[in-house]
């Protein structure tokens, strides 16, 4: 059995467009600094947990507190609540990926998992608010590890113990960003890029290049 593991923005969630202004606005209301860095390749972890420690400790000159880091996210998701209540049409799944999930669950040689960089409730918002079903699928998210490549494994152990097995024959994970290229190679694990970055993707050494998953078939033969 293979592991079919997804990023979340920009992989299953058409994100880009309000998630960088909504962790501006999350850490402007809890630090009071409005200028925090959104190059998000200048961080050394691109996760929710680890541009927050950084960010804290570029503005403060000194380690983040845990109460800080809550209430960042905290803040994030209230964020994000409030955006969805005025422009719900702003949250949407990249397109057809509702329909390859479904397909995947219906393949008995194959497991679902996901593995995102977000904290956990921002998450599982952006998936609801979507219209993406991701109920039984093992999900890691920033608080499961230090590093993307942490937060993968844990990802692919919790599908372990779902799947009830030891091993996967192999892992293949879609995602849209350099750090997901960096992070499935560090592992062993195969890639799928997906989303509105390809150029950057295939530069960086990426095969399989999809915009969406509109064309299951295409998709399906890139898991070949």
């Amino acid at each position: 059995m293979y592991l079919i593991m997804f990023d979340i923005d920009g992989t299953l969630t058409e994100s880009y467009a309000y998630d960088q202004q909504a962790y501006v606005d999350a850490f402007f209301e809890v630090t009071g600094y409005r200028d925090v860095n959104t190059d998000w390749h200048a961080y050394r972890h691109v996760t929710s947990h680890g541009i927050t420690a950084e960010a804290i400790r570029n503005c403060r000159g000194r380690d983040a507190e845990p109460a800080e880091v809550a209430a960042i996210e905290q803040q994030m998701l209230e964020c994000l609540q409030r955006l969805h209540l005025k422009a719900s049409e702003q949250f949407y799944e990249v397109a057809g990926a509702s329909a390859f999930l479904r397909y995947l669950r219906q393949r008995d040689d194959v497991a679902i998992s996901i593995a995102t960089g977000c904290w956990r409730s921002e998450a599982l918002f952006k998936l609801e608010a979507s219209g993406i079903d991701v109920d039984g699928i093992p999900l890691a998210a920033s608080e499961d590890g230090g590093s993307r490549v942490e937060i993968m494994a844990v990802s692919a152990g919790k599908a372990l113990r779902s799947a009830n097995l030891t091993a996967f024959e192999g892992v293949i994970y879609f995602g849209d960003a350099l750090w997901d290229v960096r992070a499935a190679a560090e592992l062993g694990y195969g890639f799928i890029g997906i989303g509105q970055r390809l150029a950057l993707l295939r530069e960086a050494g990426a095969k399989f290049l999809h915009r969406d998953y509109s064309d299951i078939k295409g998709v399906v033969r890139s898991l070949a």
